[in-house]
């Protein structure tokens, strides 16, 4: 990845961070929601991180070793059912972070986040079917089954 981008990304999620806390902060002392998600977001945050670092480990094994630049088609995990699973998961993580904090801004990051990395779902698709032949048709971009 370049750098350039590599900052970019980083600076993001830096900033949606920052942003998060001080909105947490702004939010003490307004009446608690009537039902507490936190719980249920913790659970549904650990379970998109876990399939997030585990597809990003599966990529990684991508070129082990080293030798080999080219591009290959990722295997294993949820890459056999859609093109992007460590882009799912990552959503999955950002609406458990939003359950967690029950701000109307973390919803919207979370809404932002997923709108993005599924527009970066479609196109990575896009590109894995036109650079490879044997790319199977039935690996969806980021929904199992559905898209």
């Amino acid at each position: 990845m370049p750098l350039g981008t590599a900052l970019l990304i980083s600076s993001c999620y830096l900033f949606s961070g920052v942003a998060m806390i001080y909105v947490q902060h702004l939010s003490r002392g307004l009446p608690e929601p009537a039902v507490d998600l936190l719980y249920p977001g913790v659970l549904v945050f650990a379970v998109g991180a876990a399939g997030n670092f585990y597809h990003h480990l599966l990529l990684s094994r991508l070129r082990a070793g080293g030798g080999d630049k080219g591009y290959k088609i990722p295997r294993g995990g949820l890459f056999e059912l859609v093109a992007c699973p460590h882009y799912l998961f990552e959503i999955v993580a950002f609406f458990g972070f939003a359950m967690i904090s029950q701000t109307v801004f973390a919803l919207v990051v979370a809404v932002g986040s997923a709108a993005y990395l599924a527009g970066r779902s479609s196109a990575t698709r896009k590109w894995y079917a036109s650079k490879f032949e044997e790319f199977p048709a039935r690996v969806k971009a980021l929904v199992p089954y559905v898209w």
